[in-house]
């Protein structure tokens, strides 16, 4: 019995072996090729019937001259530390998949290959194939691929024609916008490209494109089509010559299902035209049944962009036509430097242009959160030096157009140094959201500073169809002819009242928390509509502290004159009557509009004076409220102390002019500069230091180190206030009293030392008696 079990186990054992050693891997054979070797030339080594799938082809030092067209699954790669020139008549490398064999999952690296003037370094057709670590030279294009899952790697491809890397080809019929093949799930990682007119171009699903270094290409460092790219860490710089040029740009389209698209930690700099227009990122996403879901665009820098006509340096667009915008978020973007020149030239740092057409109709379902957007996001974005050069040029800091329901948040961003002739904005919001009307737009802690035009100039600018919040944003030293800080139109009711059939909810705005400071002949905040609330802002030094608006106020820069409408209809060829027939009725539309009241309640504001005048308000022909206003207060505490000690100093504007306190609302109250802190005895860090707001609070410290006296502490911010501090000598130091020294308790009674003293002397009389 036992040894019937042996035999069994000993079979067992031997079945399991024969098994292993049939499914074991079989070793790669490696075929050597040059002078002495296994072969002499690459493609009788591929073409080889002992050379198989999975087998290695080793290249030895040498010029090769021949084009290889690869069949198998192979290895092929220079030998170690070898130079291997390889200069093709036609093509370098074919790697297919066609009657001849399947090349599919090779791998090719090392090569250094020479091309002719109409040459091409890789042609592959099959799939999974790698192409690493090879330099291209010359030729009309570097790596053409129509396989999928490909990967290029670490390769130098300088001085093409036309393309270094192409994925994927364009129909070659008529319309050549339709895409022939889709190369899909390409990896193209850490190559450096230089000269041709496109650095990488990719017609594919899934492509993924990172850390490639790409300059002195004519057209566009890198352009994608098709869903789900991902573009990040590259490096597009020194582009310059003439005709239009584009660092980054592509479209994430999807005809069936959802798309996205990342854009990371890209660089794009020194792009410039003699001739035509810049862009430094362009991105548009669509899809065509579906919601475009996850949309990132971050930590991209781009800088030194000059162009002819226009200059953009980021465009970031969707469009869901049958679907919404779930998440889109552009943020944490450093832009500078980008400038237009010519008549009628544009610059903008960012564009976005968020679209959705989930439904399409006027109806009131706030309910409906199958189709609101969920995440629009502009923040964080660092935007300055952005010029149009010429006669009736713009420029914008962030321009955001949104077409579809959702919240969008524009925070957090700093937007400076933006110049132009005719119309220079830091930042501008335009909302539509025509299914519920129930879009809130929040604009909040941006911080924007140095816009100048000869014309008009805003620092925000908002129209939003439904609720628009302006909050805790920082606005300095705009200049211009006419010039608003804070611009607000709230269409709701301008359009209910031109076109009677469309009835809108009753939204408005909140301008909340915002410090606002002019040169004494601006307007710092100007709305047109009804149902607006300003409260806790900051609006010093404006000649206009707030202004009901008319339209026409607000498209300062299209106010068209008779002239103007004139010269346009008669270039259309319309005849003198009819010209005249529409300036009138233009006419009648626009006094209509203009005569639609706004209604502003603006109490609690601090306005740079403790007693602002009626003139620097203008209701127009609405109502404005303003009273009761803030009003500055000083405090000192302690208000007495002796030299060498501190009172601490506070200024506020917490009280209004009508004796009520706001210090539970201090989160509502707007930061940054400033406030101007006095004394004439001691000091307060200096005797004059300058600090800014916070939360409508404003603090020093006085210390008392220069003698006795009475300090006069002020504090200005425009009103003046002032608070005494009573500084005495420095306190006499206590008067000594005797000191009273106690007997220590030793422990033995008082009443017996006594008694031992009389009897020591008791007993030295008696001595001497005897």
């Amino acid at each position: 019995m036992k040894k019937r079990t042996s035999n069994r186990s000993f079979a067992a054992i031997s079945i399991i072996l024969i098994l292993f050693l049939s499914f074991s891997h079989v070793s790669a054979t490696q075929w050597n090729v040059g002078t002495g070797k296994n072969f002499t030339n690459i493609q009788e080594a591929v073409d080889n019937s002992s050379v198989a799938d999975g087998d290695v082809i080793n290249v030895f030092n040498g010029t090769y001259k021949e084009d290889i067209v690869v069949h198998k699954n192979l290895t092929i790669k220079v030998n170690n530390k070898d130079i291997v020139i390889l200069k093709p008549i036609n093509t370098g490398f074919t790697v297919v998949n066609d009657a001849t064999g399947n090349g599919g999952g090779t791998s090719i690296t090392g090569f250094i290959i020479k091309l002719s003037t109409k040459g091409l370094g890789f042609n592959i057709t099959a799939n999974d194939v790698k192409i690493e670590n090879n330099n291209i030279t010359g030729g009309k294009n570097g790596i053409i691929i129509t396989g999928n899952h490909t990967t290029i790697q670490k390769n130098i491809i300088s001085n093409v024609l036309n393309t270094s890397i192409n994925a994927g080809q364009l129909s070659s019929g008529n319309n050549s916008t339709l895409v022939d093949k889709f190369s899909n799930d390409v990896l193209i990682y850490d190559n450096i490209i230089s000269g041709g007119q496109t650095g990488i171009n990719v017609y594919g699903d899934s492509t993924n494109i990172a850390r490639n270094i790409i300059s002195n290409v004519l057209n566009s460092g890198i352009f994608f089509l098709g869903g789900n790219p991902t573009i990040i860490g590259n490096i597009v710089r020194d582009m310059v010559g003439s005709e239009s040029k584009a660092g980054i740009v592509g479209e994430s389209i999807k005809l069936s299902g959802t798309t996205g698209l990342t854009l990371m930690g890209n660089i794009i700099s020194n792009i410039h035209s003699t001739n035509g227009g810049v862009t430094g990122i362009s991105a548009f996403t669509m899809t065509m049944d579906s919601s475009i879901r996850n949309i990132l665009v971050s930590g991209n820098t781009i800088s030194d962009l000059y162009g002819v006509g226009s200059s953009l340096a980021m465009y970031v667009g969707t469009m869901a036509l049958q679907g919404d915008v779930y998440s889109l978020k552009v943020m944490n973007n450093t832009i500078k430097k980008v400038v237009s020149t010519g008549v009628n030239s544009t610059s903008t740092a960012i564009s976005c242009v968020p679209m959705g057409f989930a439904s399409n109709n006027y109806t009131n379902n706030s309910t409906n959160n199958n189709t609101k957007s969920k995440t629009l996001m502009l923040s964080q974005n660092d935007i300055s030096e952005i010029l149009a050069e010429g006669e009736n040029s713009t420029t914008k800091g962030i321009s955001f157009t949104m077409l579809v329901q959702g919240n969008p948040f524009i925070s957090e961003n700093k937007i400076s140094k933006i110049e132009a002739d005719k119309l220079a904005v830091g930042l501008s919001s335009m909302g539509v959201d025509y299914t519920t009307f129930q879009s809130n737009i929040t604009i909040d802690q941006n911080n924007i500073t140095d816009i100048h035009a000869n014309d008009e100039v805003d620092g925000i600018q908002s129209v939003n169809i439904g609720n628009t919040y302006i909050l805790h944003n920082n606005i300095f030293r705009l200049d211009g002819a006419n010039t608003t800080y804070i611009e607000q139109l709230s269409p709701n009711n301008f359009i209910s009242k031109i076109i009677p059939f469309i009835k809108l909810p009753p939204f408005g705005a909140v301008i909340i928390g915002n410090n606002l400071e002019g040169n004494g002949k601006d307007i710092g905040i100007g709305v047109f509509g009804n149902n607006t609330t300003i409260n806790y802002n900051r609006i010093a030094n404006f000649q206009y502290y707030i202004k009901n608006m008319e339209l026409m106020d607000y498209a300062k820069s299209y106010n068209y004159s008779d002239q103007d409408i004139r010269n346009y209809l008669k270039s259309l060829n319309y005849t003198k009557k009819q010209i005249e027939e529409a300036i009138v009725i233009y006419h009648s539309i626009m006094d209509k509009i203009n005569n639609i009241p706004s209604y502003t309640d603006a109490p609690y504001n601090w306005y740079g004076t403790n007693n602002p005048q009626s003139s620097n308000f203008l209701p127009r022909n609405g109502t404005l409220n303003y009273q009761p206003w803030l009003i500055l207060s000083i405090n000192a505490d302690p208000s007495t102390i002796h030299v060498g000690q501190t009172s601490n100093i506070t200024a506020d504007v917490y009280q209004d002019s009508g004796g009520g306190d706001h210090r539970a609302d201090a989160a509502q109250y707007f930061s940054g500069p400033q406030l101007i802190f006095t004394t004439n005895l001691g000091n307060i860090g200096s005797k004059s230091i300058t600090v800014d707001w916070v939360n409508g609070l404003a603090t020093a410290i006085l210390r008392a180190d220069e003698g006795p006296g009475i300090a006069t502490v002020t504090a200005t911010d425009y009103q003046t206030v002032q608070a005494f501090v009573t500084i005495l000598g420095a306190p006499k130091p206590p008067t000594p009293v005797n000191p009273v020294i106690d007997m220590q308790d030793t422990g033995t009674p008082i009443s017996y030392i006594v008694m031992a003293l009389v009897l020591l002397i008791s007993g030295l009389g008696l001595s001497k008696k005897r």
